[in-house]
């Protein structure tokens, strides 16, 4: 009876490296986490910072890698009212990774007792001792205040050069509707309810640009948006 040495040693070669790929595995999951890394992105602008991140897992130092749940840390870091969403994970060694995506402020709401920022998913974020970020300013807010619409709107603000320029503040009337104040006189423009908002922002850039060469907006107290193809102006 003749063996085929070729095809047991191939056997035996692929036993082995299964029992060391285990045996590895064995050993990495029981090595215990001496460190955690945090990234945070964007990383120009920092809301949160590392160091806090690490503080609130520290916890977890001096744990072994197969008694951690990464799905646990991350509902815990979520909870953050900073962050957007993380990710943890473990590569081979004792390091803890940690990805945090911030939460990207688009105004800032101030209320008779409170100050916080609406960001760009319709939530909140506390005001950061680290960073203050320029963005325009809410007031008349309330629990019966339309976000979605503030949230819409403010983006429009961030996202145009035209608004960013020239509109500092948002007013809530009557809950539902919208005021806005340009930078730098005291115009009010009048959006109302939330509907034509893409018609309204092109009826007032072409209103803007008519009354700004003549250098004439400063004798605007309000510019009126809410009526369909028709800008009405109330003066000084």
């Amino acid at each position: 009876m003749r063996f085929n040495w070729s095809k047991i040693l191939l056997v035996l070669s692929l036993i082995f490296s299964i029992g060391v790929l285990y045996a590895s595995n064995l050993i990495n999951n029981s090595r215990i986490i001496n460190k955690i890394h945090v990234k945070i992105t964007p990383n120009s602008s920092y809301f949160i910072s590392a160091d806090s991140i690490r503080n609130s897992i520290n916890k977890y130092i001096l744990t072994s890698k197969d008694s951690i749940s990464l799905y646990e840390i991350e509902q815990e870091i979520d909870k953050n009212t900073y962050v957007e969403k993380s990710q943890v994970y473990m590569n081979i060694g004792q390091e803890l990774n940690v990805d945090i995506k911030q939460k990207e402020p688009i105004a800032r709401v101030i209320t008779a007792d409170s100050i916080f920022y609406l960001d760009k998913n319709s939530n909140f974020m506390s005001i950061s001792k680290l960073k203050s970020s320029i963005v325009p300013v809410i007031f008349g807010f309330n629990e019966h205040s339309n976000i979605k619409y503030l949230t819409e709107v403010s983006l429009k603000i961030k996202n145009d050069e035209f608004l960013n320029k020239n509109i500092s503040q948002i007013f809530i009337k009557d809950e539902q509707k919208i005021d806005l104040k340009m930078r730098g006189n005291n115009t009010i423009i009048e959006l109302g309810y939330n509907n034509r908002l893409q018609n309204k922002i092109q009826n007032l850039k072409a209103f803007y640009n008519r009354v700004f060469t003549k250098n004439e907006i400063d004798k605007y107290k309000k510019i009126d948006l809410r009526f369909e193809n028709q800008v009405l102006v109330l003066k000084k």
